[in-house]
């Protein structure tokens, strides 16, 4: 919600400079900071289980009643005996009792806090758990909204950690979305270093005179407050970082709205996706063949022979359908509404039908890339955009959350790059310099090459000649890699186009590996592995792979060391990161310590760019 714009012709009054007023204690707080969930949270979480129980208590005492009034049924005739309605009216009475009960217990010992260094979270009342999660290695904080939870009011916050999803992540569930979005905000705040002290409540900051939209507690725009103001204030208002990022209450409408996906152009790519078309294509032939067998047979087996085929569809056809549908479900569900905004804090996403879910993409936890063009989708020139961060994409509840663009034409995919992409890395590049040929490659140009190029373009080493006819003779001059300074670029596939670049810096684990096919045509295989993501470059040949794999590590060491990223940065503080991170690397001392681990850094004003694989050789400054 934007503060009003002030009136031009208004007076300006000088007065002193922002007062910082604490506000009260969070609600429900106790005096260590434990806060619990809303009371609603194990209902929500336990319907089903509610569900189920009264199904199967009032399923024998309907039919009987139902019988006795009707006449049908085994009860038909039977007079209805209200003793035992009332007795099984007592039973169920008590057993939902020891349910409430249950739940209550439930409810009253989950608590969680937002400490200065850490989450904790403590759950149970038979098996107690305590879990906490250090900032320092948390990946992403995300709104959900259930259907059900939506309903009262209510939102989850979740929180992925470093070490991968599932079990290892922290649902603080359920706040009423206020609530939510405030210690969301809080979280992300203290992750970033914008936050530090002990637990807080949200500040409340009176402007200076003048400031536009700030209205003073005397009451009249650009009157400094008085300390009797400040005495008896009655309630905190919006902070100054709260009005400067323009944060709501319901962080979904968070952020400049970028793209939207149409719901037309969802549903088209869901029905065009390889699991929709692969089910519709196996289906038809199995229909080709029935039909076909049912043709060769004789005639008196003809009947017969139709009967069988018939119930060989049914018993494989339902299966397919359930598939089928759970599929295309799945697809239009989990991107209904995928709307991306733009934030102080990086890519904002909300989606989903029944579950909605708003999710943040910060760019300095992007570990890398993935752009994926099927063969069904070339044709209206649909992609589709995965990002790899600790956490997501990986098995499991979290598997679908890497998506930052279900589904856009490549203008969207150059939009969403912009933000959560890594740098390119190509300024100082060869290949960036203007020639007579035109202007020098560009990030998008790069980018554009690793989708729909082809051979040894742009600096790229594909696959061997020699090579080609053990499972590449399609794909051959596609399948390849090249380097910037930043990233490394692998790109797939000739039928379903892809491509992958990963940041150096991020880089945990490489392997060269080699079959008894490569050994004879002396290709190799190198897989590299960052956190939530991996990329693998086969039937290469094998001295440039391991060229690559000895520069590849190297890249790794040396950026881990000079740029441990260990907060989630705002973007002004990742760039003086960067600057003085460029600094170092200019000093005795930088070039020494890089040049010892075999990277080699151009220095500002030569001309020479870091070290890079091309052709199988190693440059160096």
């Amino acid at each position: 919600m934007s503060a009003a714009a002030p009136d031009p012709q208004a007076p300006r009054t000088d007065a002193p400079a922002d007062v910082a007023v604490p506000a009260a204690p969070t609600p429900g707080a106790d005096d260590a900071g434990w806060v619990r969930v809303h009371p609603a949270s194990p209902w929500i979480k336990g319907w089903s289980l509610v569900a189920v129980f009264l199904f199967v208590a009032l399923r024998d005492t309907g039919e009987r009643l139902v019988g006795s009034l009707l006449g049908g049924g085994d009860a038909a005739g039977e007079p209805f005996e209200m003793q035992a309605l009332l007795i099984g009216g007592g039973i169920l009475l008590g057993a939902l009792l020891l349910l409430c009960l249950a739940f209550f217990f439930s409810w009253w010992f989950t608590r969680f806090r937002v400490g200065e260094e850490e989450i904790e979270l403590k759950q149970g009342w038979l098996f107690r758990s305590r879990r906490q999660m250090k900032y320092d290695r948390l990946q992403a904080v995300d709104l959900q909204y259930p259907l059900l939870a939506r309903l009262f009011g209510l939102a989850a916050v979740k929180v992925e950690a470093a070490d991968g999803g599932g079990d290892s992540a922290l649902e603080l569930a359920y706040l009423r979305k206020a609530h939510a979005a405030e210690v969301r905000r809080e979280i992300l705040d203290r992750a970033s270093g914008a936050l530090v002290g002990p637990a807080r409540a949200p500040e409340r900051v009176v402007g200076a005179a003048g400031e536009p939209g700030v209205v003073g507690l005397g009451g009249e725009p650009g009157e400094a407050p008085s300390s009797q103001d400040l005495a008896t204030a009655p309630g905190p208002a919006p902070s100054a970082r709260d009005r400067v990022r323009g944060l709501l209450a319901d962080p979904q409408d968070e952020g400049t709205v970028m793209l939207r996906v149409p719901p037309g152009r969802l549903v088209g790519a869901v029905m065009l996706s390889d699991v929709v078309l692969g089910t519709v294509a196996v289906f038809a032939v199995l229909i080709a063949v029935v039909m076909g067998i049912s043709e060769v047979l004789p005639g008196e087996a003809t009947e017969a022979g139709q009967a069988g085929g018939l119930g060989l569809l049914l018993a494989s056809g339902l299966p397919a359908a359930f598939s089928l549908a759970g599929a295309v479900w799945s697809g239009l569900n989990k991107g209904w509404g995928f709307t991306v905004r733009t934030s102080g804090d990086g890519l904002r996403l909300r989606y989903g039908l029944t579950e909605t879910t708003s999710q943040t993409i910060p760019p300095g936890r992007v570990q890398g890339i993935h752009v994926i063009q099927p063969l069904a989708w070339r044709p209206f020139g649909w992609h589709k955009v995965k990002v790899s961060v600790a956490g997501y994409g990986l098995e499991g509840a979290v598997k679908d959350r890497d998506v930052a663009l279900p589904v856009g034409p490549w203008e969207d995919v150059l939009r969403v790059l912009e933000v959560v992409a890594p740098d390119a890395g190509i300024d100082g590049d060869p290949r960036a310099a203007d020639g007579p040929d035109g202007p020098g490659l560009t990030p998008a140009g790069l980018m554009h090459a690793a989708m729909t190029g082809s051979g040894g373009t742009h600096g790229f080493t594909h696959i061997p000649r020699r090579a080609r006819w053990w499972f590449n003779l399609l794909t051959w001059r596609r399948h390849g890699f090249t380097l910037t300074r930043t990233l490394l670029v692998v790109r797939r596939g000739r039928l379903r186009r892809s491509f992958q670049a990963l940041q150096h810096e991020r880089v945990q684990d490489v392997r060269l590996t080699q079959g008894p096919v490569q050994r004879r045509l002396d290709v190799a295989s190198l897989t590299v592995n960052v956190a939530g993501g991996m990329a693998r470059i086969d039937g290469l040949d094998r001295g440039v792979l391991e060229e690559l794999f000895e520069v590849e590590s190297r890249h790794a060491a040396v950026s881990r060391r000079l740029a441990d990223r260990n907060r989630w940065m705002l973007p002004e503080e990742l760039e003086r990161f960067e600057r003085r991170t460029a600094e170092v690397a200019q000093t005795e001392v930088g070039r020494r310590e890089m040049a010892a681990a075999g990277v080699v850094v151009g220095v500002e004003g030569s001309g020479k760019a870091p070290g890079r694989v091309a052709d199988g050789r190693e440059e160096r400054a």
